[in-house]
């Protein structure tokens, strides 16, 4: 998947869940910030990891 695939995906759950725009463009850049900090493999790793440890 591309980083523009990714962002789409993105976009349309900012579109579900009614986001505005203002958290939509601070989503859309932290995202972007992520693409040139992390690779795939870490950002799945490190992403689920901290999705799990919210029930913590």
């Amino acid at each position: 998947m591309t980083n523009r695939e990714a962002i789409g995906y993105m976009l349309l759950a900012c579109k579900e869940l009614n986001l505005d725009k203002e958290a939509t463009k601070k989503l859309f850049g932290a995202m972007y910030w992520q693409f040139d900090l992390k690779t795939e493999d870490e950002a799945e790793e490190l992403g689920h990891e901290w999705y799990h440890s919210l029930d913590e």
